[in-house]
């Protein structure tokens, strides 16, 4: 019984202590006591504005593609590799300063099987807060129809002809040959073309450009294989209009190329099919073939008119789809004078008026198709603004060290004088590619540096 003193004793005093604690009243204050805490429940994570939408939707299998995105003061924000099918929404919090003017660079490079290493680097700036846009590949040629072979082939003799600086042969299926010369100014002679090939439209559109400047043409119905036709220049008629282009006077040669190509209502418009009035791709110097003269028919509602003068110093190009051009006037004495040639802050002075710019640096070294390094960057903006640029990312230099930013020389400035604007090209490339068409027209002029 002594034994069993303890062990009751300690029972009673365990008991006593839990009913105790049972009987205290809560603590109103629970952190009484505690160390301070940093939480605070109210407080929330900031909340993040998208300020730039990107997707995604060219093939990237054969490329390494990166965006990148600098301020309008050329302080870069953001970059970052893209695949086929990603959506980048760009982001800041809203309790920090929100891009709302930026420069959106596309960055891409091929390595391809033939060994070359291509950087192609393209720029726009001026791009404002919330825009979305969609990268798709460029619009492809979906309106040329590929006709079948010749059924056979004619010739044709054409009578006491003024001698003749061009001849065009074509079909409704498109051009099929052309021949040059002689070029005797106002002599007459008779004109011989053997094995012009025919195609199932049984038809041939004969037009005839002389040394006197007069164009004129024939339509022959209905022909067979082996026929042998004879004409008399009196024959041809005249065009019912005439665009008259004159050449510059610059004493130098030029690569000229002219073409118009008409289509009948049923035929969509396209670049290698309908009949070709012309198809003239010469050398020519100053004063040649002066003023330049196109023929159209009113018969006709639907064309693919073309008229492009290259030489060392600059190009001009124009290229219409649709009604018949109004007027092609090739800038004479067009100036320009750059100010800094820098990409970072490209300035110029030029005569000319013009709606974008296309401002392209290069640098190559290697021969193509065997060991050909080239990096290419354009920036294109409105009038005047072609934004300042950063740096292209470190990151991006180190992965590719054949990039050479450092190196790039100033090689041309191309003005688009008609046709399209800056926001227009924005609208179309990136906001609404859907309206994107490989038949588009444009006219520009661009200066070689």
């Amino acid at each position: 019984m002594k034994n069993l003193f303890p062990l009751l004793l300690g029972i009673l005093f365990i008991c006593y202590g839990c009913s105790k604690d049972e009987s205290q009243p809560p603590n109103p204050n629970p952190t009484e006591g505690e160390g301070p805490t940093t939480e605070n429940p109210d407080e929330q994570e900031p909340e993040m504005v998208t300020y730039f939408t990107f997707e995604a939707l060219t093939n990237t299998g054969e490329t390494d593609d990166w965006i990148i995105i600098h301020d309008e003061n050329g302080v870069l924000v953001d970059f970052r590799p893209f695949e086929f099918g990603d959506i980048f929404e760009f982001q800041v919090s809203e309790e920090e300063p929100q891009p709302d003017n930026f420069t959106i660079t596309l960055f891409n490079y091929k390595n391809s099987v033939e060994g070359e290493m291509l950087h192609t680097i393209k720029s726009y700036p001026n791009i404002s807060a919330e825009s979305n846009w969609r990268h798709t590949p460029n619009a492809k040629a979906n309106n040329e129809v590929q006709r079948g072979s010749t059924i056979g082939s004619v010739s044709i003799t054409v009578n006491d002809a003024i001698s003749p600086k061009y001849q065009f042969f074509s079909d409704r299926g498109g051009f099929i040959q052309s021949d040059y010369g002689p070029d005797f100014e106002g002599v007459t002679q008779n004109i011989f073309n053997e094995n012009i090939s025919i195609y199932q439209e049984e038809m041939l559109f004969y037009s005839f450009y002389d040394s006197n400047n007069d164009v004129k043409y024939y339509s022959i119905e209905n022909i067979s294989d082996g026929e042998e036709i004879i004409l008399n220049y009196s024959d041809f008629q005249s065009y019912d209009s005439y665009l008259e282009v004159n050449l510059p006077q610059d004493g130098a040669s030029h690569n000229l190329l002219a073409v118009v190509n008409a289509f009948e209502e049923n035929q969509n418009i396209s670049v290698s099919n309908g009949i070709h009035f012309y198809f003239i791709i010469d050398i020519v110097d100053s004063g040649y073939t002066d003023p330049l003269k196109l023929g159209y028919l009113d018969a006709y509602s639907k064309y693919h008119s073309v008229l492009s003068l290259n030489n060392d110093s600059y190009a001009y190009s124009l290229v219409k789809f649709g009604d018949k051009p109004n007027e092609i006037s090739i800038p004479n004495d067009a100036t320009i004078n750059v100010l800094d040639e820098s990409i970072s802050n490209y300035q110029f002075e030029t005569n000319l008026d013009f709606q974008m710019q296309d401002v392209s640096w290069e640098v190559t070294e290697g021969e193509r198709y065997v060991d050909l390094i080239q990096t290419n960057w354009n920036i294109i903006s409105a009038p005047g603004n072609s934004g300042t640029f950063g740096e292209i990312p470190e990151e991006i230099q180190a992965t590719y060290p054949n990039l050479k930013i450092e190196d790039l020389n100033l090689t041309a400035t191309t003005l688009h004088l008609d046709f399209i604007t800056y926001p227009d090209l924005l609208q179309v490339e990136f906001i609404n590619p859907e309206l994107k068409s490989y038949y588009k027209s444009h006219e520009y002029f661009r200066f070689k540096h």
